[in-house]
């Protein structure tokens, strides 16, 4: 059967069933209630690291005439966010912060089981490898348990750390190489065993630049700070490894990323500390969450990372040696690091 323009049923019932489908999904999209919308552009106008980069006057007049069309409202605000943030803020509903955490629960598990992989390889015994992958805590935890979560990760790396380090080590790798981002804090304590070169005191290891000028990063024997304030502290010294100071080669490639990014900085500038492979994500800008009205969260970016000597532009940060490949970039660390005094002498 045809209707009056030659078409068949079928196809009717097919073009009809595709148009619900499509406003099916743009019932689906998900946006901030107009309160919270309006408070995420405040806070990117007030905040945002490049916010100099957006007409706000206008795109406010874009977003109250995109009013009643959700894909419309979304890009409206996804171009704020992405010109005023450089391309590394976001928002996120409650679901989307959860998805990212069990993200970084499957590329942690892979991670861990390509350094597995690695481990079992032929290398020289004198040199000890330890990867930091990306991580994140549950963003539904209460403050102490999120506290505890971060704590609990930075003991894990430093027990890694501990592990490997029973048997005597002349130099050490970091692989970053896998390390998209999320919390900066337990990675540099965890690392602080070889990112530290000496046994007590405070270590500069890189800052935020801010419109008021730098915040430092610093480590001590037991936690890491921001400026005054206590990011996380284990209470007592961690674990001081056999030889404070040994030459640390750091791997990078294209998936180094945000809080992987910074744990890159955060050992440029260390004395026998050189790095290897490809450049960073270009993530080098340090983000803030901000929960909004409807319960939804903004991922504001707010300053830009610099390493300890203060050298640092929020963009890829590019290894001291290039090199290509997983099997290349190892070999080339491992080739420096048994050149330094510490292994040769050994």
């Amino acid at each position: 059967m045809r209707n009056s323009k030659g078409l068949p049923g079928r196809a009717l019932l097919i073009a009809a069933l595709l148009a619900t489908t499509a406003a099916t999904a743009a019932d689906a999209i998900e946006i901030p209630s107009p309160a919270a919308q309006a408070q995420l552009l405040d806070m990117l106008e007030r905040e945002a690291l490049y916010r100099g980069r957006v007409d706000w006057p206008a795109t406010r007049t874009r977003l109250k005439d995109a009013q009643g069309d959700p894909a419309k409202v979304r890009t409206v605000l996804a171009e704020a966010i992405g010109r005023s943030s450089g391309g590394h803020g976001s928002w996120m509903t409650p679901q989307r912060q959860q998805q990212r955490v069990e993200r970084f629960a499957r590329e942690n598990a892979t991670a861990a089981a390509r350094s597995e992989s690695d481990a079992t390889r032929a290398r020289d015994p004198r040199i000890g490898q330890v990867l930091i992958e990306g991580y994140a805590a549950d963003p539904g935890a209460p403050p102490q348990q999120l506290q505890q979560q971060n704590i609990q990760r930075a003991v894990r790396w430093q027990n890694i750390i501990r592990e490997k380090d029973s048997t005597p080590r002349c130099g050490w790798i970091v692989d970053l190489r896998d390390n998209t981002g999320g919390n900066m804090w337990p990675m540099l304590l965890g690392v602080a065993p070889l990112l530290r070169t000496s046994a007590m005191g405070i270590e500069d290891v890189g800052s935020f630049e801010t419109a008021d000028g730098p915040v430092r990063w610093q480590t001590t024997a037991s936690g890491v700070r921001m400026g005054e304030a206590t990011r996380l502290d284990f209470g007592q010294p961690g674990y001081l490894p056999r030889q404070v100071g040994a030459p640390v080669a750091v791997l990078t490639g294209p998936r180094t990323a945000s809080s992987g990014e910074a744990t890159v900085l955060a050992f440029r500038g260390r004395a026998q500390t050189r790095s290897f492979g490809q450049p960073t994500a270009g993530v080098s800008t340090a983000n803030v969450v901000r929960r909004l009205v409807d319960g939804s969260a903004l991922v504001l970016t707010t300053s830009v990372m610099r390493d300890r000597n203060g050298n640092g532009d929020g963009r890829k940060i590019v290894p001291d040696q290039a090199t290509a490949g997983d099997d290349a970039t190892v070999a080339a660390a491992e080739a420096w690091l048994l050149a330094q005094p510490a292994c040769k002498e050994g």
